[in-house]
């Protein structure tokens, strides 16, 4: 596992300024909880906004927003924390193969006696692991912070988990992907777009579908749609949260792998 480790070392530092960037939003976040907590006028005024901005932030009908799960899935879960780790997947994802080869590191790394799909599974293993770790660090630090807010307030511990997973394994099917353009193609580019106009587009189809009365099979094509159809804050765990997210990062890296075995560096 050298190449494993080093790749998290390579990262470690980048990666602990994402922690401290997280646990300051999850700070800030709790401390503006007290201020609505309770708030019916705050629901009031969430209700009349459209249905399409509502579903765009996961904001599910019965859940109060001034209630610690219906806030907390608005502000991070569903917008917020999950956006950020899937931008950390999607950088992170393109530079594994692409923006080594481009950048020139991966051929002394090539010349040493390890295989090509050592190197580009360890690697891809190496920040599939650190994504995991930002998930796990910043529910640790809603859970050590959030008692003075009153932050968890009706907040199973399966829950908690649960909405932790899905945001980790949703930003893992972006890495994935990132990873195989960039695995492909040798150059960063091609992965940072790809995981980026698919998140995108992803995010913004949730709303939009919804409010369109789109077929419930469409909606079922978007990974957002299955981490974002219910507040798992307050209704508890859901594999169709997770699980969908995790099985379709299998085959575009293990494509990509296959490809990057056989392919000419640039």
């Amino acid at each position: 596992m050298t190449i494993f480790r080093r790749a998290l070392r390579d990262r470690r530092r980048s990666t602990l300024w994402w922690v401290l960037g997280l646990l300051a939003l999850n700070l800030l976040t709790l401390a503006f909880y007290p201020s609505i907590r309770g708030q019916q006028e705050f629901d009031d005024l969430v209700q009349q906004m459209p249905p399409a901005l509502r579903d765009l932030f996961g904001m599910s009908e019965g859940i109060s927003l001034s209630s610690a799960p219906g806030y907390l899935w608005a502000r991070l879960f569903s917008s917020l924390l999950t956006v950020l780790l899937v931008i950390y997947a999607v950088v992170a994802g393109s530079a594994c193969i692409g923006g080594s080869e481009e950048d020139g590191t991966l051929e002394l790394i090539l010349a040493n006696p390890v295989t090509r799909r050592r190197v580009a599974a360890e690697r891809l293993v190496a920040v599939s692991t650190l994504l995991a770790l930002l998930g796990v660090v910043s529910v640790a630090t809603l859970v050590l912070l959030a008692p003075p807010f009153h932050g968890l307030e009706n907040i199973s511990a399966g829950g908690l988990a649960a909405a932790c997973a899905g945001a980790v394994t949703l930003a893992g099917f972006h890495l994935s992907l990132a990873f195989t353009a960039g695995a492909i193609t040798g150059r960063r580019g091609p992965g940072l777009a790809l995981g980026m106009v698919v998140a995108v587009g992803g995010f913004l189809a949730q709303g939009l579908l919804t409010a369109a009365g789109a077929p419930a099979w469409l909606r079922n094509l978007n990974p957002w749609f299955w981490y974002l159809e219910s507040n798992l804050l307050a209704f508890g765990p859901s594999w169709e949260a997770w699980l969908p997210a995790l099985l379709l990062s299998i085959p575009p890296a293990a494509v990509a792998i296959a490809i990057f075995e056989r392919r000419d560096l640039r």
